[in-house]
């Protein structure tokens, strides 16, 4: 009989317990400390830190953990035991706390961007890679049941051929009234990358494709400099880009599109479309249903990502010839096999329940000494992308993705 693996002991950084007024708790609070707590057999949540020792100690008595901190210093020092550091704080502090935690010696777990420039987010890929240090970047929808089929099926050949894709992420978050401690996050400063907020979405075309973005001709832009402020008079100003277009080229020859638009009332979220020379998959989300503002309950419902597609028969259109006219939507949602969801008691369409598909991941790779995907290696790729996306807008045109040293 196998031994089963021991439980990875983690502390979670920027879990602090704020009762925001719209009822949006940090990131660390709505989603990985409620994704931790889901698989107690694989995880044992230590210490919470943030930079004030109150909230941090609202919020370790909050979910039952045994340790809060104010520094990420102190923590590492007085408790050697951590196996991971997740790093859940602002982006501009990504690059001090990962680096803190690797020179440790301990797994990292970072939210993205991997810090505010490329030259960060390289000083931390070498960082692990000389400490031999497993790593994951938290592009929850990469483990997305849905996403992880349809990446499969286009492996397998499912659409022949890729040829074309399009991809749109349409949300409300930068346009919407927000409260004023969320004032960081229209500051551009604070994100580095203009287009950071398109991380997800490159990193889907990259899982689903298995080809890597190799040019771009992008257009970035601010489009809604103020919005109200919730708990005080007068409006939160932003100078953070929170739409973009860019045009793509996938491997050799794949065309495609991508949209990001963060001030998109109602937005639909997340839809992506591959056409190949056999067929064509979609990724759709569903309808999101009613959430709960009760602090540190999880992340609101954002609906479930379902899969749609269609496979030509050559043969019978050319047997039954059909106006192409009516081929359009002749697509049908595909069952996503259950051994691509890992975590039970957590409700589909919560980024909770990626949240802790990713963490299920990790466990995996740090037991079985290999690399989790999206790593920081990874993500390095996705800085790339970015750099190369500034260099198009500012001299508008197209630019080759200088992945050197990756």
């Amino acid at each position: 009989m196998s031994v089963p693996p021991r439980r990875l002991k983690v502390a979670v950084t920027g879990a602090g317990l704020t009762h925001s007024p719209d009822g949006r708790e940090g990131w660390a609070v709505r989603a990985h400390v409620p994704a931790l707590k889901a698989l107690p057999d694989l995880f044992e949540v230590v210490a919470v830190c943030t930079t004030r020792m109150e909230t941090a100690r609202a919020s370790a008595v909050h979910f039952g953990v045994p340790h809060a901190y104010a520094g990420v210093e102190d923590m590492l020092r007085e408790l050697p035991e951590i196996d991971i550091v997740c790093v859940s704080a602002r982006p501009v502090h990504h690059h001090r706390l990962a680096s803190a935690a690797l020179r440790a010696g301990k797994h990292v777990y970072c939210e993205q961007p991997l810090g505010i420039s490329t030259a960060q987010a390289e000083e931390l890929t070498a960082l692990a890679k000389k400490n031999g240090l497993r790593t994951v970047i938290g592009h929850q929808s990469h483990y997305e049941p849905a996403t992880l089929h349809m990446a499969e099926l286009v492996r397998r050949g499912y659409i022949g051929r890729p040829l074309t894709f399009q991809h749109s992420y349409f949300v409300s978050n930068y346009i919407a009234p927000r409260p004023s401690h969320r004032q960081w996050l229209f500051e551009a400063d604070m994100g580095g990358h203009p287009g950071y907020r398109s991380g997800h979405s490159l990193d889907r075309v990259h899982q689903v494709l298995g080809r890597d973005v190799t040019a771009i001709c992008a257009d970035m832009a601010v489009k809604v400099p103020e919005r109200r402020a919730l708990d005080r008079d007068g409006v939160i100003r932003s100078n953070q880009v929170e739409n973009m277009n860019y045009l793509l080229r996938a491997g050799e020859d794949v065309m495609g599109m991508l949209q990001v638009s963060f001030t998109a009332w109602f937005g639909t979220g997340n839809r992506f479309e591959v056409y190949g020379t056999e067929g064509m998959l979609m990724l759709a989300t569903a309808d999101s249903p009613a959430w709960s503002k009760t602090g540190g309950q999880g992340d609101p419902s954002r609906g479930e990502l379902k899969l749609f597609g269609a496979r030509v028969d050559v043969e019978r259109l050319v047997s039954e010839p059909t106006a192409p006219e009516r081929l359009q939507k002749e697509y049908r949602e595909i069952r996503v096999p259950a051994e691509y969801s890992h975590v039970q008691g957590l409700e589909r369409g919560r980024a909770t329940y990626l949240v802790a598909q990713t963490w299920h991941a990790f466990a995996r790779a740090i037991h079985e000494g290999r690399e989790c995907a999206p790593s920081f290696r990874d993500k390095l790729k996705i800085h790339r992308i970015w750099d190369a996306a500034e260099e198009s807008v500012r001299t508008r045109s197209w630019q080759t993705v200088d992945y050197g040293g990756v």
